[in-house]
C-alpha cells in the first residue's frame, strides 16, 4: 500500500538489515489537522503488491498517555482506493514484500486481497502488540516496539514460502514486472499453471497482475523523479507505447499519469 496524494506528512524509515529481503518499508503517516470549514481531502492509496500491518493512533497528541491504538492488516490491492484519514491521527506501518505475509503476520494474503481487517478478526496474536503499544512513551518508542516485534517474528517465522516461489517473486520484483509469464515459468522450472497457483497462494494476487503492479510502481518512481517524459517512461518500463502506459495507469490508479503528480 502506497499513498499518492499528500493529506499529511508521510515518511519511510530504515529497515533493519535482517528484514531487508522481506520488508519493503517501515513508514509513518501523520494526518494534517482539518481547518474549520474545509472539506475532506481524500488520500489515494495505490497498489504495490504488498501487505501492510497498520498501527493507528486516533490522536497524535495522546501518544504516551496510555492510548491503545488499533491494528489493521491491509491485504494486497488490485487497484487504487480512496480514503479519508482522520485529521490529526497517526499511522505507523510495516509494508511486507510479496510472499511474506504468512511468514510474518500469520495471515493469507489471498484471503485478504482488497480488504482491510482488524487484527482481532484475522490475526489475534497481534492483540498483545496492540496492548504493548499503549505503553509507548512517544512515536519513536512505538516504532521501536513495532520493529522489535517483527525482528522476533523474523527469527521464528510462522511459515516460509517454498524456495521456488521465493525465487519467482524475486525475479518478478528485480525485473520490475517486465518478465513474461512464460519466461518466468521456464526460469523456475514449472508450468505457467503451477506458477500462477504458487504466486497467487503466497503473494495474494495472480502473477500477471503482480507484474502489472510492479511495472506501474517502477513507472511511478520515474514520474516522481521528473527526469523522463511520458513516452520515455513508457519505453523504459516496458509498455507498448504511451497510450498503453496511460491506460494501465488509469486502470490501476484511477487518474492519468499527469494526474498522479497534481
Amino acid at each position: 500500500m502506497s499513498a499518492a496524494e499528500t493529506t499529511g506528512e508521510y515518511t519511510e524509515l530504515p529497515v533493519p538489515n535482517a528484514l531487508a529481503d522481506r520488508v519493503d518499508a517501515f513508514w509513518c503517516f501523520v494526518a494534517a489537522p482539518r481547518r474549520e470549514g474545509s472539506t475532506p481531502l481524500l488520500q489515494r492509496i495505490l497498489p504495490d503488491g504488498c501487505t501492510d500491518l497498520i498501527v493507528r493512533f486516533p490522536d497524535a497528541r495522546e501518544i504516551g498517555r496510555g492510548l491503545e491504538p488499533h491494528l489493521t492488516v491491509v491485504g494486497p490491492m488490485e487497484r487504487f482506493v480512496l480514503t479519508d484519514p482522520e485529521p490529526g491521527s497517526v499511522c505507523l506501518g510495516i509494508r511486507l514484500k510479496p510472499g511474506w505475509a504468512q511468514a510474518l503476520l500469520g495471515v493469507s494474503p489471498k484471503a485478504l486481497c482488497n480488504l482491510s481487517i482488524g487484527v482481532e478478526d484475522c490475526a489475534p496474536a497481534f492483540l498483545r502488540l496492540q496492548k504493548r503499544l499503549a505503553t509507548a512513551r512517544s512515536l519513536p518508542h512505538a516504532l521501536a516496539l513495532l520493529r522489535d516485534e517483527f525482528s522476533l517474528r523474523n527469527a521464528s517465522p510462522l511459515h516460509l514460502p517454498n524456495a521456488r516461489t521465493t525465487h519467482a517473486l524475486h525475479c518478478l520484483q528485480s525485473s520490475a514486472g517486465r518478465l513474461s509469464m512464460s519466461r518466468l515459468a521456464r526460469t523456475v522450472g514449472v508450468s505457467e499453471r503451477t506458477l500462477h497457483r504458487d504466486i497467487l497462494e503466497e503473494a495474494g494476487v495472480a502473477p500477471k497482475l503482480l507484474a502489472r503492479v510492479l511495472r506501474f510502481q517502477r513507472a511511478l518512481t520515474h514520474l516522481r523523479a521528473g527526469t523522463l517524459d511520458l513516452s520515455a517512461v513508457a519505453l523504459e518500463c516496458g509498455y507498448a507505447d504511451q497510450s498503453h502506459f496511460t491506460r494501465e495507469v488509469r486502470e490501476l490508479a484511477g487518474v492519468s499519469p499527469t494526474g498522479l503528480l497534481s
